[in-house]
Formats: structure tokens, sequence, C-alpha cells
């Protein structure tokens, strides 16, 4: 499976038996087939942190202002649901397989810093993208508040205990 932000192949990471293919040593997205976002609800908050220890390479330029092909259905394109330049985040869904795209390279940044900092800047992380990116998402339908209900679970997932 290729990353669509960058195209390098995607690597197979678990966390508390949640399986995601992680871009490593490249942008540090990640890919989150639906069967394993339907498990989230059961697993403990912050339980995935392990998995933004991803390397990612100086340099690699991801396709922010462009389309992105589902790295599952390969034919379709991603809908964008919302990004960060600030954060260096974008959130992306299959229509077709309902997979997410996590370009979290921002998130893995921060993790990489010192304890005190990492602690602050993880902390205006999430409020950004809880409190202003998904509950910022238009939830008219049923079908958008249902992704931003997964893309909650995803988040939650990845969040370190602060």
């Amino acid at each position: 499976m290729k990353c669509p932000s960058c195209e390098n192949e995607l690597t197979q990471r678990k966390a508390s038996g949640i399986q995601a293919n992680i871009c490593q040593n490249s942008c540090g997205g990640f890919w989150f087939h639906i069967s394993q976002i339907r498990k989230l609800e059961h697993v403990k908050p912050g339980a995935g942190y392990d998995l933004l220890t991803v390397e990612i390479a100086d340099g690699v330029k991801t396709y922010r202002d462009s389309v992105h092909p589902c790295p599952q259905c390969k034919t379709t394109l991603l809908y964008r649901h919302f990004f960060s330049r600030k954060y260096d985040t974008e959130v992306n869904q299959c229509a077709k397989c309902s997979g997410f795209w996590i370009d979290a390279g921002g998130l893995a940044k921060i993790v990489q810093l010192k304890n005190k900092e990492k602690k602050m800047r993880l902390e205006e992380y999430f409020t950004v993208i809880m409190d202003e990116k998904i509950s910022g998402m238009n939830l008219a339908s049923p079908d958008l508040a249902e992704s931003a209900k997964m893309i909650t679970q995803i988040f939650k997932f990845l969040k370190p205990e602060l």
C-alpha cells in the first residue's frame, strides 16, 4: 500500500490490537481501515500513542493543495475533512471504503520534543484538533457527524495522557 501524500510504501504497525499503516521514514501519515476504527471505542484512550514514534524524513514534500488517491482503493479520491498548516495535519476519508488518512506529521514532530515543551505543545495541538477542527466540521449530515465521531476516536487513540 502506498502513501497518498508522498507515495512511500506504508508499514503495518499495531498498538493495543489496532492496526495502522504508517508512512515510516517519510511523511509520517497514518491509514486506518474502517474495521480498525470500529474497534477504537473498545480501546483505552492514548493506547495508540506509541504509533507516533515514527521517523519522519526532513524535506518530504506532501501535496496539501491537491487531491490524494485512497491508498486502499487506489482510484477513489480522498475527501478532506480538515487540515491545519500550523500543525502540519490533514484528515481525509475515502468515500468508497470509508478508511481514514491522517497526515499527522506535525504531531509526530511534537512527540520528539523534550518533556515540558512537549506537554505544552501536545495540549495545544489536541485542543485545536478537538475543539476547533473536529467541532468545526459541518455536522448537518448524519454521514459527516459519523465521520466526526470516528475522527475523534482516532485522535483519542493517539492522544497521550497529559
